[in-house]
């Protein structure tokens, strides 16, 4: 990235605030009234300058410039500075979501999309924790009828998820408890994915426990155990898009088309890799739909898994409001999950 000189930084800085705020092209003569102490030539040239070195671009029917995706870039990693989240609206945030039961992911989740899309004027996004690298803790087996069990499985995060697994013979108390202590000695403490992996080895040399049982939990690892591998995604705000002035109909229609596909939305969040925090811009993005947006993400952690929150919108964005409100989310599910 080519290096600015300590005047184009400024003006940068001032002519990307005031389009932020704005919406409109800025003129050499808006930013001469910011206090740089330049005059309106000068900082015609910088501004010329700056277009011709990629951080700039003037619309045709404008005599003003607007920023470029490389200049939102720029601005984000060196010139950006963050706007603390007043206590008020911490507050605020804490107690809507407070109420909302202990290992209830999904309630959670969608709370924290609904916040996000509330505060930012724009999209919420949260990606439900990817449970395949969650550590097993235990099994219980809690007999409804001669032919159905119902199975509570726990993973060391705290989540606990149920199913009704269908047997075909009739076991006494003593063999159900059996069973159980063999399963749980020989998986606790693997993660989702080893035991989906290696579930039929682990149990099949089994000497006590109900053969049957053991054979049929072994087989049915998979589907037993996929419910801690779905993908869980909560997205709320779309309205906020419509009647914004960065998006024309045709790319809007384009990006909500996007969004209805969660699994693509879904991917896109878990292909962010393990940074904490991430913004990408505009044509940094390889979907054509999201070429027109900016997408920040952070990353929160439930035990030794974690899953991602994050705002889509226009490249013109608040940048400074929403990078500690969208950390201060991540910090708060992460407490809400773990139970603090």
């Amino acid at each position: 990235m080519t290096e600015l000189t300590q005047r184009e930084r400024a003006i940068l800085d001032i002519l990307i605030g005031a389009y932020v705020t704005t919406g409109e092209p800025v003129g050499s003569r808006t930013v001469s009234k910011m206090g740089l102490g330049l005059s309106a030539a000068t900082i015609r040239n910088s501004m010329a300058d700056l277009e011709d070195k990629g951080y700039l671009q003037h619309p045709h029917t404008s005599a003003g410039r607007v920023p470029s995706d490389k200049g939102y870039r720029y601005y984000v990693d060196m010139l950006m500075s963050r706007e603390e989240l007043a206590e008020a609206a911490r507050q605020a945030i804490r107690e809507s979501i407070v109420h909302i039961r202990e290992g209830n992911i999904e309630s959670l989740l969608g709370q924290v999309s609904k916040l996000l899309a509330d505060v930012s004027h724009n999209l919420g996004i949260a990606l439900g924790p990817q449970f395949v690298q969650g550590v097993f803790e235990r099994l219980e087996m809690v007999k409804l009828s001669e032919s159905k069990l119902l199975m509570v499985m726990s993973i060391r995060s705290g989540l606990v998820k149920t199913m009704v697994m269908e047997i075909d013979t009739d076991l006494d108390d003593e063999e159900l408890q059996q069973t159980r202590r063999v399963v749980n000695e020989r998986l606790s403490g693997l993660t989702v994915g080893e035991i989906m992996a290696s579930a039929k080895e682990r149990l099949e040399s089994a000497t006590t426990g109900s053969p049957k049982l053991l054979r049929l939990i072994a087989e049915s690892a998979d589907s037993l155990f996929e419910v801690f591998s779905g993908v869980e995604l909560h997205m709320d705000g779309t309205r906020n898009f419509v009647g914004q002035p960065d998006f024309t109909s045709e790319r809007l229609a384009g990006l909500i088309g996007m969004l209805e596909e969660k699994k693509s939305v879904a991917n896109i969040l878990q292909d962010r890799g393990n940074d904490d925090f991430l913004i990408t811009i505009g044509e940094e993005h390889p979907s054509p739909e999201l070429q027109g947006c900016s997408l920040l993400t952070s990353r929160y952690s439930v035990g030794n898994v974690s899953g991602v929150i994050g705002i889509i919108g226009p490249t013109r964005l608040p940048y400074g409001k929403l990078v500690p409100l969208l950390q201060y989310m991540s910090t708060l599910t992460s407490e809400m999950l773990e139970g603090k």
